[in-house]
């Protein structure tokens, strides 16, 4: 038989399908080609991706938690009817409760290392709190130990599962070991003086706390155990400056200083290949804490409130300088806000504390204003958007903060144009003007929101304190004791000038900004007519009312005038 009369295998159907869609595809490039477009990538078939599961606690957890809490407490009731029935001896009882916390610890340890974590960590839970009952009625109730040895025990334990923590990789390890350890200072106070002793206890969890992730690369993301200890640990502290010896402050301040290291090292975790979880609220919480306890500690020691401002310059020196650090450990610049908060913070404190708080205003103003001119600089610059975003928050913040002040300086008295005091060098005057400032210039950012914000905060602002200001320059030159309503008439008079201004100038520039412009002087003028109606006439002389409303008419028809001009 010749080869071609061999008989032929049949073709399979899907082969004759792939051909023809490779056909079709090769058609499609060349298409494509033809029209001058870069073909895309076809794209394949793909599986749909199941569904992310929800993370759900299992009702086992909740059951073990539930019994573990109801455990302790039925420990502590079958303990109490033991003692008053008679039954068992001190030492008895400290050893069975002993023995009922290692079992129940040990049974944890054998479930966190394996399958049951969560079950674990609600049955390490009943452990520790069992064991460190166990400890303090030994040493309170009992008498058999001194409760130094009681806390070193429960210290001891601690350390055991943090070790567990770090083998498991698992943070509610780390929790429950560090609610034990910062509760039992607490448990075995005998009162009196110890809170050098105190903070150096502190010190040494906080060192054995940092040790699970720099030793072990696990738990720079362990929120729970993160947040726990450092509050724990600063809540222990301000109590302790609150109540130290004037003769133990000294030393208790240095061992503030090395808390505050020790705090930058859990936030930030520079030596941990794992990146950090919320490192910026946690040195913020700190930042915040730190200088409320040392101002504590600062009056201790007698020193003079005036020269706490050097240690706040310090802070916000300290904050700055770690900005380049906190980019490179996060890998972008997503702590430049906080940080730069931090320091414009720390900056705008220590003039005020220096000197005196009403020079708050004033500071505060400034620093505002400095602010909203980077971030205008940074926006013509071309600065990346993070880094210019929080420039702009920034200063927009302390805006804000300067703006309450002078509106609080004013609502104390220094509102009423008729009070004492010498024109254009009062305080009040130079807070409203740099406040006005800082929202002029951020009224010229890009951001729409943030721009209809500052034009309306510069619009109270401005034209608040001109006229407040030139109703002061009027009754100050008039004599001691007319109390006529030229003031009033003056700040009528102002606002009436700068609607009509901000009118013509919305005619010439047209578009948003212009409508916005022409909003705002027709407001003005509004009230200026009202107020003149309303208040001047009812209360003026003669000769003051004519000149309101001559003074009011020609603002209104040189407005009228120039604006027929601009139109032509």
């Amino acid at each position: 038989m010749d080869e071609g009369d061999r008989p032929r295998a049949p073709v399979p159907d899907d082969l004759g399908e792939r051909v023809a869609r490779l056909e079709a595809q090769v058609a499609w490039l060349l298409e494509r080609q033809v029209q001058g477009v870069r073909p895309a990538a076809p794209t394949a078939a793909r599986a749909p991706r199941p569904a992310a599961r929800p993370r759900t606690i299992s009702p086992v957890v909740w059951i073990a938690g539930a019994g573990a809490v109801l455990f302790l407490a039925g420990a502590v009731f079958f303990f109490r009817w033991a003692i008053q029935q008679g039954w068992m001896g001190p030492g008895f009882r400290f050893a069975l409760g002993l023995l009922a916390g290692s079992a129940l610890t040990g049974l944890a340890v054998r479930l966190v290392l394996g399958p049951s974590r969560r079950l674990g960590v609600a049955l390490l839970l009943a452990g520790l709190g069992t064991l460190q009952f166990s400890f303090r009625a030994g040493a309170f109730a009992f008498h058999l130990f001194d409760p130094a040895v009681g806390l070193a025990a429960v210290a001891a334990i601690t350390l055991a599962a943090g070790a567990l923590a770090a083998r498991a990789r698992g943070g509610g390890s780390l929790t429950v070991a560090l609610m034990s350890a910062l509760v039992a200072p607490l448990v075995f106070s005998q009162g009196g003086h110890h809170e050098v002793a105190l903070a150096i206890y502190l010190a040494a969890l906080m060192g054995a706390t940092l040790a699970v992730p720099y030793r072990a690369p696990a738990g720079a993301a362990w929120h729970g155990a993160r947040w726990t200890v450092l509050l724990g640990t600063w809540f222990l502290l301000t109590l302790a400056c609150a109540r130290v010896d004037p003769a133990d402050a000294p030393l208790l301040g240095l061992l503030l200083l090395l808390h505050l290291v020790l705090a930058g090292a859990l936030a930030w975790l520079p030596g941990a290949p794992e990146r950090p979880g919320t490192p910026v609220l946690l040195w913020l919480t700190v930042s915040i804490l730190a200088p409320l306890d040392g101002w504590v500690l600062w009056r201790h020691l007698g020193w003079t409130p005036e020269t706490y401002a050097l240690p706040v310059l310090v802070a916000g020196a300290w904050n700055l300088a770690l900005v380049r650090p906190a980019r490179i450990r996060l890998g972008g610049p997503q702590a430049d806000l906080g940080l730069w908060a931090l320091a414009a913070g720390s900056f705008a404190l220590a003039g005020p504390i220096a000197l005196a708080w009403h020079w708050a205003g004033p500071f505060w103003g400034v620093f505002a204003l400095t602010l909203a001119w980077a971030a205008r600089r940074a926006e013509v610059a071309g600065t990346p958007g993070e880094a210019a975003g929080g420039l702009r928050w920034l200063a927009l913040g302390l805006a804000l903060l300067a703006t309450l002040r002078w509106a609080i300086h004013g609502l104390n008295g220094a509102f009423d144009p008729w009070g004492p005091g010498a024109p254009f060098i009062r305080s009040l005057f130079v807070e409203g003007l740099l406040a006005a400032g800082a929202w002029a210039l951020l009224a010229t950012l890009r951001d729409r929101r943030l721009r209809l914000m500052s034009f309306l905060a510069l619009q109270v602002t401005a034209n608040l304190t001109l006229a407040l200001e030139a109703a002061r320059l009027v009754r100050w030159l008039q004599a001691p004791h007319d109390w006529s309503r030229g003031p009033s008439i003056a700040l009528t008079l102002i606002w009436a000038l700068s609607g009509a201004g901000q009118w013509m100038q919305g005619l010439r520039r047209g578009g948003e900004e212009g409508n916005a412009l022409r909003i705002a002087g027709y407001t003005w003028m509004g009230l200026a007519a009202a107020k003149l109606l309303l208040v001047d006439l009812a209360t003026a002389d003669t000769p003051l009312r004519a000149l309101a409303f001559l003074g009011v008419g020609a603002i209104g028809m040189g407005a009228a005038l120039l604006a027929r001009r601009v139109q032509a």
